[in-house]
């Protein structure tokens, strides 16, 4: 995910780009790479970080951690050259058979140059990295859906009782009939092990009945979302 900072219409576009944009360690695995790119025409200086990565009341938090390190955490990047940034786990996998979830930010770093035109796009890059437990386990994501009226329009809420995270896009609603109604188009978010995460539905609330379907973890084909019958 890269998030843009300002939005002048004489800005110009930066060049970072990152990949991959998500990593996952297996129990061996001790060391990743990260690559940053720029193909813009001004170097490029950015900053790397390591945050752990929880759900609660249906919100993301970050808290700032050392379990995994970056090396460099502060990089320069001529135009059209590439960095390679190490990402090395400092613990052992998991123990309780669920993954773990970081998240690496990555960001751009402002120059105020006295070249530069305009207002600079700063991105920042928020890439999500994922530790198998211990024994490398398959890890899977078991999802329950509901719907709740709430003052301000209805909210999705999604359960993942699993091991393993679900990345949600592309929510739909599929009656008896086979009709089709788009709630949520796009990357809706992710559910964590042992989360709840919730977010609002544009619009009016779906009758009751049907199903909802969605793509989890970027696979083509859809999967149905277990609707709890008492909360639709």
């Amino acid at each position: 995910m890269a998030t843009a900072a300002g939005s002048l219409p004489s800005a110009s576009a930066s060049g970072l780009q990152v990949s991959p944009i998500g990593m996952r360690f297996a129990a061996v695995t001790r060391a990743d790479a990260l690559w940053l790119t720029n193909t813009g025409n001004d170097a490029i200086h950015a900053q790397v970080r390591v945050f752990r990565w929880t759900q609660a009341d249906g919100k993301d938090y970050l808290e700032a951690s050392r379990d995994l390190v970056v090396s460099p955490p502060m990089v320069t990047i001529a135009p059209g050259d590439r960095q390679m940034v190490r990402v090395i786990r400092q613990i052992d996998p998991p123990g309780d058979g669920n993954e773990g979830a970081y998240r690496v930010l990555v960001d751009e770093l402002p120059v105020n140059g006295k070249d530069t035109e305009g207002l600079k796009f700063v991105l920042r890059y928020s890439v999500p990295v994922f530790l198998a437990p211990r024994g490398d386990p398959t890890v899977k994501a078991t999802l329950q859906a509901s719907w709740d009226a709430t003052p301000g329009g209805s909210v999705l809420r999604v359960r993942n009782t699993g091991t393993g995270h679900a990345q949600i896009a592309d929510v739909v609603r599929q009656d008896a009939k086979g009709d089709r109604m788009s709630l949520l188009p796009g990357l809706v978010g992710y559910a964590l092990p042992g989360a709840t995460m919730e977010w609002r539905v544009p619009g009016a609330t779906p009758p009751g009945g049907g199903a909802l379907r969605a793509r989890i973890n970027g696979e083509t084909a859809e999967s149905t979302l277990v609707v709890d019958p008492g909360r639709r």
